[in-house]
């Protein structure tokens, strides 16, 4: 309309129409929305509503629709009148990119309200059927000998003679109260069609994302079977029963030549290396704490009586699942380079709690108190085969291993003070599944 510079022209995301080949009026709102929102505004405003496309055809079923104007159209002779001034009327309007009132060929004011998206009309909301007797002269007045062929009609109003009656029932508006209708539609479908567009966005952005989640999995399936396959590999190269054989065998040489301590160590080992090869379906805190207590008890052997170690766990817990190996690396880590940079005896405390959701291991040792990072400027200078470098790389890995299947949250977090000591807590969600990433 002259009176307002503003119109339905939305704008959205360029990208996202660069991804769509087609787009028309019905792919941004459906025809059922349609003629839902056609409904609504008709049921406010009293005015009738066709939406057509960008050729001027009718996509929506006609709503509140004038006796008058039902009975032209149901005229196969003045049908084509009809559809030509609706089409005019929103071309008028897909012109201008503006709002356009205008008088049909048989005198009624109507309003045409065009849909553009990022400078693309694809159709426009019609609507009116009303009688209006204060209009300025400046408005539109579509010819009453308007046709598709370009041939002229016969006057309307004579064609219309026999509908004058129902013409005179039309609803009567001033032209400020036409306008100001008009206004309010216009805001109402620009809204609808920037929140139909938002939405279509969001749809094709988590369609996206799930796309990229769906290539994610199967990359990590991939992934999971190479690494299934490789633990094929070595436990069939580390069968359970020939590395128990193995030991046994070497146990009882020890007890024929009398080597009391040597098969004290062999057992020793046994139970720690066949717990490790135990290919169990869940690991529970009691599994666990036994492989820490058969860590200690080999190395109580190599340190003789300078380890002391004190697990504290309320029972209730110990069949709760753990990740498998989840404190071990940490343990080793403590006790190494605990033993080698300080005379004094080792000793550590664990506690394992239930802290709301979570499992929480918190160890405390009389350790050197040196960081990770100071701990590597340390042992680089030996190199790659060192057991110190690859005790580190074991709780590097999992320290990563933690943070990647339950998030950043979870964390180890470290407490370091030198020359007295480390304080370490672990912590995991006591409802995990594993195999799931939680991030």
């Amino acid at each position: 309309m002259a009176e307002n510079k503003n119109s339905a022209n939305i704008s959205i995301n360029e990208k996202y129409l660069q991804g769509v080949e087609q787009i028309d009026i019905i792919s941004v709102f459906g025809k059922k929305n349609l003629e839902e929102i056609q409904k609504i505004i008709s049921d406010v405003t009293g005015l009738a509503f066709v939406t057509v496309d960008y050729k001027g055809e009718p996509v929506t079923e006609q709503t509140k629709f004038t006796r008058f104007c039902q009975k032209m159209r149901q005229d196969k002779e003045r049908l084509p009148i009809c559809k030509l001034s609706d089409a005019s009327g929103a071309i008028i309007a897909a012109t201008s990119k503006q709002t356009s009132i205008y008088f049909c060929p048989c005198g009624l004011l109507e309003v045409a309200i065009p849909i553009i998206v990022n400078d693309r009309y694809l159709g426009g909301f019609v609507g009116g059927q009303v009688l209006c007797d204060d209009a300025p002269p400046y408005v539109m007045r579509l010819s009453k000998n308007m046709s598709a062929s370009g041939k002229d009609l016969e006057d309307v109003d004579i064609l219309s003679q026999k509908y004058k009656e129902d013409l005179k029932e039309c609803t009567k508006y001033t032209y400020n109260e036409f306008v100001s209708i008009s206004k309010l539609i216009e805001l109402i479908i620009s809204q609808l069609t920037k929140q139909e567009l938002i939405s279509g966005h969001n749809k094709m952005k988590n369609l996206n994302k799930i796309g990229e989640l769906e290539d994610k999995i199967k990359e990590l399936e991939y992934k999971n079977s190479l690494l299934k396959s490789k633990y094929d590999t070595i436990l069939r190269y580390t069968n359970i029963f020939f590395v128990r054989n193995i030991f046994n065998m070497l146990s009882n040489l020890s007890i024929i030549e009398g080597a009391t301590k040597t098969n004290d160590a062999i057992l020793k080992y046994s139970n720690f290396i066949t717990n490790e090869l135990q290919n169990k379906n869940s690991n529970t805190i009691s599994d666990e704490i036994q492989r820490i207590e058969n860590l200690i008890a080999i190395n109580k052997l190599r340190y003789e009586n300078r380890i002391y170690c004190n697990i504290e766990c309320s029972e209730n817990l110990t069949d709760i699942k753990i990740p498998f190996s989840i404190i071990l690396p940490f343990v080793q880590a403590s006790m190494y380079y605990s033993l080698t940079t300080n005379e004094a005896d080792y000793k550590l405390e664990i506690s394992i709690d239930n802290i709301e959701n979570d499992i929480v291991i918190k160890m405390e040792d009389n350790g050197p108190g040196l960081s990770i990072s100071e701990l590597e400027k340390t042992y680089k200078l030996y190199g790659e085969n060192h057991e110190g470098t690859h005790i580190l790389k074991s709780v590097r890995d999992m320290k990563r291993s933690l943070t990647d299947m339950f998030g950043k949250e979870y964390k180890p977090v470290y407490d370091y003070q030198e020359d007295i000591g480390t304080k370490l807590t672990i912590k995991y969600p006591i409802n995990f599944d594993e195999g799931i990433n939680y991030v």
